[in-house]
């Protein structure tokens, strides 16, 4: 009973083994936290870095079915398709 009145009294001391888990526990989340800030603001920075304007994005071009139609283009006829290399994905 007296234990009760302690806890409601505000005089509740954890134990040494719960000291060591909670300092355990902390210890474990710190490093763990502070590699995926690392990695999301590494992860941020190189996708700024990187423009979509600089990139490539092949696509072939279904209304120009015939070689000469695609050469007039100033695209490239591969594979029985048109395929024009200079495609901006913002189009």
């Amino acid at each position: 009973m007296r234990d009760r009145l302690s806890i409601k009294q505000g005089n509740f001391q954890l134990s040494n083994t719960a000291k060591i888990m909670f300092f355990a526990a902390f210890v474990a989340v710190l490093p763990t936290s502070g590699f995926c800030t690392a990695s999301l603001i590494l992860s941020l920075s190189y996708v700024g870095s990187t423009s979509t304007a600089d990139i490539s994005h092949p696509t072939s071009i279904p209304w120009l079915t015939d070689k000469s139609q695609c050469q007039h283009t100033h695209r490239i006829w591969r594979d029985g398709k048109c395929w024009d290399y200079e495609h901006n994905p913002m189009f």
